[in-house]
């Protein structure tokens, strides 16, 4: 198992004029045969076709199934 805190970032709203502040947040994740079938059942390809590779947007799908615990924004 891999985690990996994320810090959270501080920025500025010049809408608001308002400093806002992401939380930080932790993943913990495990590749593993469930997160793989979880992956191909729903985007039809296996994973490892190195004749096509991966999407930007098909990766960061694996990293969510991986994820172990809930409640992990999409930002993270």
């Amino acid at each position: 198992m891999l985690e990996i805190n994320i810090p959270g970032k501080e920025g500025w709203d010049e809408r608001t004029n308002e400093f806002v502040y992401d939380k930080p947040a932790t993943l913990r994740l495990e590749h593993s045969l469930l997160s793989l079938s979880k992956w191909e059942s729903k985007w039809h390809v296996p994973f490892l076709d190195a004749k096509n590779g991966l999407t930007p947007e098909q990766m960061q799908d694996y990293v969510r199934c991986m994820t172990l615990n809930k409640g992990v924004p999409d930002e993270a």
